[in-house]
């Protein structure tokens, strides 16, 4: 049997059509053509890498009701993909009556060397390989949606068979209950028995390696769409390789993603912490493609709290958008001296005030608890109002 190497890029859920809430217009527009132009991105990596074809494993659309621009945009964008690319329907986009994967203008418009895995049936985008989806007929399938290819005959000697399947894998489920995870142990299995040679899967928004075998992956999105996603914005790049003395796998990751959707919670207590705030916010990069989910915590002064919120509103029409993360977000006032001197305390509580201020003011061990404190029997008093 001569030796068969085959080099090809797996993606996942485009989810063309994806709106963000935390996007205002002008942002969201920009964020919408900007995981459509991933597509011509991919193109590029396809060309400059040889790879023979492109698989995407479901959630090409974010829904079955999509804009019309949506769809004719994503078409002329697969036209810059110039080997064959094989779409597969996901649980965002499944088979359903109505769906867009039936839209006449979808027919009309897809060009010729982009398919959609409609079926099982293999394909055979190059020689010794062929490509078997396993595309979502309903958005709540009762079983493993891969299960079907898994448990299929071998292929022909001296084929690589890869699988595009879609669904989070029950190793990684929070619900292992959930009867359309994809079930791991049949999948190795299956590996192990050389019936497939790789797992191209879909689903998860991060960059993922599952198992030992190094066969099993999910590709993550293009865009990142959450801050918790830790490695969107690839596309993998898969050399298998089968011969008389076995087979080997390399996946490579690729980025094509342009933005990024970042968390970050400060402390703060005065100006220094705000200017380190200022700071941070005014080094980051490509901020017209980023997205920052922001808490504070903290006591300010009103003075302080002023010159935050003129911060934030300055930072704010640079950035795709600054959100404020409500979880993270107590941010009090602090006190100044006539604020504190007009409490409506007496007796013991006005002794335990005084004393708070000697330890604020003698910037000891104790003063950042001192401050806190005092911002805490200011709210208590009544001061706030």
């Amino acid at each position: 049997m001569p030796d068969t190497t085959i080099r090809f890029l797996h993606s996942g859920d485009w989810q063309l059509g994806m709106m963000r809430r935390f996007l205002g217009p002008e942002a969201q527009a920009r964020y919408g053509q900007a995981r459509v132009d991933a597509i011509e991105r991919i193109g590029a990596v396809a060309a400059r890498t040889s790879a023979a074809f492109v698989v995407v494993a479901g959630d090409v659309f974010d829904a079955n009701q999509v804009d019309r621009k949506v769809v004719l945009r994503a078409c002329e964008a697969l036209r810059a993909v110039t080997c064959p690319v094989y779409l597969l329907p996901g649980n965002h986009d499944s088979l359903e009556p109505g769906s867009v994967w039936a839209s006449p203008m979808l027919a009309a418009h897809l060009p010729s060397h982009v398919e959609v895995l409609r079926d099982s049936v293999p394909r055979t985008p190059a020689p010794g390989v062929e490509v078997v989806g396993a595309p979502w007929r309903t958005r709540r399938p009762l079983r493993d949606p891969v299960a079907d290819v898994v448990g299929a005959d071998p292929p022909p000697e001296g084929v690589v068979r890869v699988l595009v399947g879609h669904g989070q894998v029950d190793s990684l489920a929070p619900d292992v209950g959930e009867p359309a995870l994809v079930r791991q142990g049949p999948l190795e299995e299956a590996i192990a028995a050389g019936r497939i040679h790789y797992a191209a899967l879909g689903d998860r928004h991060s960059r993922t390696s599952v198992g030992e075998s190094g066969r099993i992956w999910y590709a993550g999105t293009p865009e990142p769409t959450r801050p918790e996603e830790e490695h969107p914005g690839d596309v993998l790049l898969v050399e298998l390789a089968a011969g008389p003395a076995g087979s080997t796998c390399t996946v490579t990751p690729e980025r094509v993603g342009t933005w990024r959707l970042l968390s970050r919670v400060v402390e703060v207590d005065g100006d220094t912490s705000l200017d380190a705030l200022d700071r941070w916010l005014g080094e980051q990069p490509d901020k017209t493609r980023t997205v920052v989910r922001l808490g504070v915590r903290g006591a300010l002064s009103v003075a302080g709290l002023t010159r935050l919120e003129v911060l934030l509103d300055a930072q704010t029409e640079v950035y795709a958008a600054i959100q404020r993360w409500r979880r993270h977000w107590d941010v009090g006032v602090l006190p100044d001296d006539q604020m504190l001197d007009d409490l409506p305390v007496t007796g013991p509580a006005r002794a335990a005030l005084e004393e708070l201020r000697h330890t604020v003011a003698s910037g000891s061990d104790d003063a950042a608890e001192a401050a806190d404190a005092l911002a805490l029997l200011h709210r208590l008093a009544g001061g706030a109002a």
